[in-house]
């Protein structure tokens, strides 16, 4: 009914023009009716007011006005009651839902989590690789340790090296899988984290202001105290990481240092075996003698005599040699601990040959020839430090002072064909080392007589020094060194044919 009079209204007003209109409404709702008087008309408000269009003093509400007229010429008044249309402007993006703000917390923290699973599994792999390089570290050593058992026939010494490198490996080994087991135990614990975490991630798709709150700051201290927790596992897991490396670099150390010690052995036993199968077990493989040859100038090829050596207050050293150069090199070397050059022969170079007595030197000349055998010995007394120079019997060197009131020192190491820096001394230089053919070296304790000294050279007495004795049994060489059959008296032999 009101909207029929409200448009019987509109008719009347845009054919006929009547009085002012009434004044406005002021209030959203009027508070009570506004008669009209009998041919009033209702004037509409400005078009845009109904759109909310803003003005320099606000937006302006739309406006409407009451009326009253006779229907039906009753007579009676028509109260109408009208409202005001009011609409608040709303900045974009306020109107998402809070559904789809949680969706995409959701999003950011399961971006999270797979970054630190990533983490952990790479962890994981890298703990599997540095696994798998000690298992190979360990087969090397089994490799290493099933060679050295082939010679533990001969090689006792080894054989105990190589027991007490194997229980350092074992305990350097329950020491790393005692790490694993460790790393593996952290990774379970991240796992079982990541679980208990999952529930709780699909909390967000509650709706309302409220709820949609409460579950969000409650997930977000939950996730921050497993966050954390996660990040104390990371770090310990990178603390025994690091432990691990340490102990597998000092495993490989270890290793290293194991299996030179097994090379040494092996080159030992080598070294006898090579020994025994040259020396022979008696002296009937060379009844006539032998000498020793050492083919070249090297620093691998010496030989060593066992006999011990006591104090000498005299001595003679006899021998018969062949050389190969004219550069004789080191004969013959006897260190003891506080000197190296106890007592040594010996020609470096071009000219004299130097006899050494406690590192005091003697110079005599004997011009030996290159590919002949020639028969050679020294003597020397402390008392006026008087020493002597033989060559095929016949006197070619004397002199005095050399060393004075000295005794030779016992305990040393003798050594032919190589001149030793220190006792025992396996490390020579081969431009001074011997090249050529070496026998019949004796010592004795005094001094021998021209008749005595003429003797051997003529190789009519096989008499052997009481000090250091010339027999197979005494003398172990290395290197490449051989035992032959003599033949330095051959030549005798055929003379007094």
């Amino acid at each position: 009914m009101v909207a029929f009079i409200g448009a019987v209204i509109c008719i009347i007003a845009a054919v006929h023009s009547g009085s002012p209109a009434a004044p406005p409404l002021t209030q959203n709702r009027s508070s009570s009716p506004v008669p009209f008087s009998p041919g009033s008309v209702a004037r509409a408000g400005a078009l845009d007011a109904l759109h909310a269009t803003e003005a320099p003093g606000g937006p302006e509400a739309p406006t409407f006005y009451g009326l009253t007229g006779g229907v039906g010429g009753a007579g009676s008044e028509q109260r109408v009651i009208y409202s005001r249309l009011l609409c608040t402007p709303v900045p974009p993006g306020q109107c998402e839902p809070k559904a789809v703000q949680a969706d995409q917390q959701q999003e950011d923290e399961d971006g999270e989590w797979g970054s630190l699973r990533a983490a952990a599994e790479e962890l994981r792999h890298t703990a599997q690789r540095q696994q798998e390089e000690i298992r190979a570290d360990r087969r090397t050593i089994r490799e290493l340790t099933g060679k050295l058992a082939e010679c533990e026939g001969t090689g006792g010494v080894v054989q105990e090296e190589r027991e007490r490198g194997m229980m350092g490996d074992e305990g350097r080994a329950g020491a790393v899988e005692e790490l694993e087991r460790a790393i593996l135990h952290m990774k379970e614990r991240i796992e079982r984290l990541e679980s208990e975490m999952a529930p709780l991630a699909h909390n967000h798709t509650e709706t309302g202001q409220k709820s949609a709150g409460r579950v969000q700051s409650g997930t977000k201290g939950q996730g921050t105290v497993v966050q954390r927790k996660v990040e104390d596992l990371e770090g310990e897991l990178k603390r025994k990481m690091k432990m691990l490396e340490e102990e597998r670099k000092a495993l490989r150390k270890e290793t290293q240092k194991h299996q030179e010690h097994i090379d040494q052995g092996l080159d030992a036993v080598h070294q006898r075996i090579s020994s025994l199968e040259q020396a022979g077990l008696s002296e009937n493989k060379f009844p006539e003698g032998y000498r020793l040859s050492f083919p070249m100038r090297s620093s691998s090829m010496y030989a060593v005599v066992k006999h011990s050596i006591p104090a000498l207050h005299a001595l003679t050293l006899c021998m018969w040699l062949r050389p190969a150069q004219s550069i004789l090199g080191t004969t013959v070397s006897y260190s003891v601990p506080e000197q190296s050059h106890e007592l040594v022969l010996q020609q470096l170079v071009h000219g004299p040959i130097e006899f050494i007595i406690n590192n005091e030197v003697a110079q005599f000349t004997l011009n030996l020839t290159v590919g002949m055998w020639q028969h050679v010995c020294v003597s020397w007394n402390r008392r006026a430090g008087v020493w002597h120079a033989y060559l095929g019997g016949k006197l070619k060197g004397e002199g005095k002072d050399l060393a004075t009131r000295h005794s030779i020192r016992p305990g040393g190491t003798l050594v032919l064909g190589q001149e030793q820096s220190s006792m025992g001394g396996l490390r020579f230089v081969a431009s001074r080392a011997w090249i050529g053919d070496l026998s019949q070296f004796n010592i004795w304790d005094r001094l021998l007589t021209h008749a005595e000294l003429n003797a051997l050279a003529h190789c009519s007495t096989g008499m052997l020094g009481n000090v250091v004795p010339w027999n197979s049994r005494e003398m172990e060489v290395f290197g490449g060194v051989t035992k032959q059959p003599a033949e330095h008296c051959s030549h005798h032999a055929s003379i007094r044919q």
